[in-house]
Formats: C-alpha cells, sequence, structure tokens
C-alpha cells in the first residue's frame, strides 16, 4: 500500500504530531487492525485529536485575518485636473481712459487753398466705457484669436484765441473696431498678446467766431482708420478673465469748409488708450 502525503496545513500537522505523542493509530494505516471499532480509549483518543483540530485551525485562522488586518489601506490619487485652455467664445466690458494730442491747420481758398498760416495744437481726452466679444483658439502655447468692440464716451479738445475771438471744438463719442489677436501663454493662466485692425468713429468740429456777424460751422465726419496695441490677460476662474490693454488709433486726415469765410481747416486725429476689462468665456 503507497504511503501517504505529507499534512497539507497547519492544522493537520498540529493534529499529526499530537496523534503521535498519544500514540493514537488510523485505523487504515497498516499494522491496524482495519475495523471501526476502536473501543472506549480510541474513541477518547479520536474526541482528543478532534478537538485539538478545532483549536489549531481556530488558531491559524486568526492568524491569517490579523495578517489581513495589518496590510494599511492605500487611497486611490486623485484625478488630475484638466489644464486651463483660451479656447472658446468670450463677451465682456470695458473701460478706460482716452487721450490725443492734435493739430489743425487753415487753408485760404481765396489764395488758391493755400495754407495761411494759421494753426494750433489741441488736446482731447476724456473717459469711455463699452461693450467687447470675440473667439480665440489655443493652439499649445499660441493663442490665436479675432476680436470687436465698441466704446462710448465724450473725448473733446479744442482751442480759443484770446478773447475768444475765434473758438474751436473737436470731440467724438464713440468708437469701434474689429481686430485680430496673437498671443503666447508663458504660463497656464497668463496671456501676453497684441492686437490690430481697423478701427471707426465719428469726429464731430465746431468753429464759430465774435468778430463777424457770421453762423458758426459745424461738420460731422465718419472715418475708418487703423488700430494696434497689446495687452496682458489673466484667467481669474475657468470662465472669468481681467485684461490691461493699451491701443493706438489713427484715422488719417480730416478736412472741412467754413464757406462762409472761404476758409478750410485741416486735422489729424490719433488717439492712445489704457483701458481694463472683463471678460466671460463660454
Amino acid at each position: 500500500m503507497a504511503g501517504r502525503s505529507g499534512p497539507s496545513s497547519e492544522a493537520e500537522q498540529i493534529v499529526e504530531m499530537f496523534r503521535r505523542v498519544i500514540g493514537f493509530q488510523h485505523p487504515a494505516d497498516p499494522g491496524g487492525d482495519g475495523g471501526l471499532d476502536v473501543g472506549f480509549g480510541g474513541l477518547m483518543k479520536v474526541s482528543l485529536l478532534g478537538a485539538i483540530a478545532l483549536i489549531a485551525g481556530a488558531a491559524v485562522g486568526s492568524a491569517e485575518a490579523a495578517d489581513l488586518a495589518a496590510r494599511p489601506y492605500t487611497k486611490a490619487p486623485a484625478p488630475m485636473a484638466a489644464p486651463f485652455t483660451w479656447t472658446g467664445v468670450y463677451a465682456g466690458v470695458q473701460g478706460g481712459y482716452q487721450w490725443s494730442r492734435d493739430h489743425f491747420t487753415e487753408f485760404d481758398m481765396l489764395a488758391g487753398g493755400a495754407a495761411s498760416g494759421f494753426g494750433a495744437d489741441f488736446k482731447p481726452i476724456g473717459g469711455f466705457g463699452g461693450l467687447h466679444a470675440g473667439y480665440n483658439h489655443q493652439f499649445n502655447r499660441l493663442v490665436l484669436g479675432i476680436e470687436a468692440d465698441v466704446d462710448f464716451g465724450r473725448v473733446s479738445g479744442g482751442f480759443s484765441t484770446p478773447l475768444g475771438v475765434v473758438t474751436y471744438d473737436a470731440r467724438k463719442n464713440w468708437e469701434a473696431s474689429v481686430r485680430g489677436r496673437l498671443g503666447i501663454t508663458p504660463i497656464d493662466r497668463l496671456l501676453l498678446y497684441v492686437t490690430g485692425g481697423a478701427a471707426f468713429t465719428e469726429l464731430k468740429y465746431h468753429w464759430e467766431t465774435s468778430l463777424f456777424a457770421v453762423p458758426p460751422a459745424d461738420a460731422t465726419i465718419s472715418k475708418t482708420g487703423w488700430t494696434a496695441g497689446a495687452g496682458t490677460e489673466v484667467a481669474l476662474t475657468d470662465h472669468l478673465t481681467a485684461r490691461v490693454e493699451y491701443r493706438y488709433s489713427n484715422f488719417g486726415t480730416t478736412r472741412f469748409d467754413w464757406t462762409v469765410l472761404s476758409t478750410a481747416y485741416e486735422q489729424k486725429p490719433r488717439f492712445q488708450s489704457v483701458r481694463g476689462g472683463i471678460s466671460y468665456k463660454f
């Protein structure tokens, strides 16, 4: 009869050890009587071995449970937040201050339109507020965009001779633009950009004199020019951004006639502005 394999668990090893110590021989072992009746002493030995086996199994199970409980709990890492992107449609409000250094030149129509030698500098200034909307698209660190804006506010200045003999006033009440934007993002939520495009406005001029009994001259001239500038924009949240921007606007040359005096006046409107704005990115 082939020999049996060794105990397959710690509990079985403990039972086998005690079986040998107390001298119990399994009925099926070689040298046994092969019967099932082992007598009272045998039953006692069997009962003792069963109790020992239960205690040993419980002890081994408790040790394995304690080993599982001792293993440290590792929390799953938090998901990574998606990086901010400047891509998207946005709209917002802006406000700022604008100034100019202009010059008018008078021409004498009775002298063939030659300059009369009369002219002066004047400095229109004023505040404004307005609206803007646009779209940006980000390519890695490069941001390309297009934007339109409109500003409202009186920007005015003028000139007056001593005793108010001649009074001149120039002003504009609004300005609009459609521009491209090109920027870089040195860090995730900071945009440094340049901007430029077409600008539109309406310029109003008023001339009057107390020297002659003549009606004043008024002119309203719509102009298209260009504007360019640079700015910085910061993403305060995933949807809200704030900006600071400088712009220069050039509207070429304007000219109007004061027909009663047979004179004409020429101006070169140039404007500079500093503005701040808040935008909401959809």
